[in-house]
């Protein structure tokens, strides 16, 4: 189970998308009765997943606290990998950490290699378990950390144009898209807190 919250769009009379969590008996921008709509109210796509049901994939979440949480400017990201069975691994001070389930319920996961390559993905993060590289004992928080880890994985598993030079660019290239989305809707989360719907152009 995750933390969705829920957030609702639509459109009623004008170039505005609603936002809220509960459709409004009247409509914030006629004030007339709502009887029809121009977009009908869907459910805006939460943009977190649970790590356990998201096989093959990369996993990122904040060091502490859940994403609507999360404070770009100032909170660690952590990131982990997924085998072909829901098994999450992770590195951190306390070394490789195995199936840590509680805290990766609401995360952003990074599907990227097709279901041909999930053999290649197990063997690739069997071997670098089995590395003492990732024993405790060598974490460094800034030199030798998670990303570290997501970094060799990417390397040594070969797989088309995956390969990064540096944590920047593995940021760059793989999380910062992502990130965006995610951020969109957590500052949309955070704005229907304190209002009871929001409205914003819409562009077809």
């Amino acid at each position: 189970m995750n933390n969705d919250p829920g957030i609702i769009c639509f459109r009623h009379c004008s170039a505005k998308n609603v936002f809220c969590f509960r459709v409004p008996a009247t409509c914030p921008m006629c004030s007339s009765e709502i009887q029809n709509f121009i977009t009908d109210p869907f459910r805006v796509p939460y943009p977190f997943a649970n790590a356990a049901h998201s096989p093959t994939s990369v996993v990122i979440r904040p060091l502490r606290g859940s994403f609507l949480d999360y404070n770009v400017t100032s909170d660690n990201l952590h990131i982990g990998i997924v085998d072909s069975t829901g098994s999450i691994l992770e590195f951190d001070k306390e070394g490789l950490i195995k199936n840590d389930t509680a805290r990766w319920t609401d995360c952003i996961a990074l599907e990227i290699i097709p279901a041909a390559w999930a053999a290649r993905w197990d063997e690739t993060l069997l071997l670098m378990s089995n590395d003492p590289k990732w024993k405790s004992v060598y974490y460094n928080a800034i030199s030798m950390n998670c990303f570290n880890f997501v970094l060799e994985f990417f390397n040594n598993l070969g797989y088309m144009d995956l390969r990064f030079e540096s944590k920047e660019d593995l940021c760059e290239r793989l999380i910062l898209l992502k990130m965006h989305n995610a951020i969109r809707y957590i500052s949309l989360y955070r704005a229907l807190k304190d209002e009871e719907y929001l409205l914003l152009d819409y562009h077809a």
